[in-house]
């Protein structure tokens, strides 16, 4: 794993706790990493989330990773169908 890599359940618990008001370096020392990927992974869904729906992009991270979430994602909607 890269050093800027977090788990899907880092992901999700990244934006949990920057949701509930907690500082980059506060989620950092929660995740056991740097405040510097922690930055980095929140300019990345910021980012995404211009080019995509942000609710789209929100509920895939926290549904456990961006590429995870996607597929689950895609499957609820076939279900509704």
């Amino acid at each position: 794993m890269s050093k800027m890599a977090l788990e899907p359940s880092q992901l999700a618990s990244l934006l949990k706790l920057r949701a509930v008001g907690w500082s980059q370096k506060e989620i950092a020392h929660a995740l056991g990493t740097s405040q510097q990927v922690v930055a980095y992974h929140l300019k990345k869904l910021k980012e995404e989330s211009m080019k995509k729906d942000p609710e789209d992009v929100f509920n895939a991270a926290i549904l456990g990773g961006l590429a995870i979430g996607a597929g689950i994602m895609a499957l609820a909607q076939l279900l509704k169908k």
